[in-house]
């Protein structure tokens, strides 16, 4: 079980970081994530790329 979450927590960091990333640079004008070195938590973003790619899709989905 340990070792799914482990997987699960590999997974969606690796695929919704980037988009994350991305999305909190332009909504928060460059101030977060911080550069490189300094603390963050990596969860944080990917759940923010998670909820970035939904709303595309959804915004996508109503066009």
């Amino acid at each position: 079980m340990l070792r799914f979450i482990f997987m699960l927590n590999l997974l969606t960091v690796g695929l919704f970081y980037l988009p994350g990333w991305l999305a909190l640079r332009v909504l928060t004008l460059g101030r977060y994530p911080p550069p490189r070195g300094e603390p963050l938590s990596e969860e944080a973003v990917a759940f923010a790329g998670l909820i970035a790619v939904i709303g595309v899709v959804l915004a996508w989905q109503m066009a």
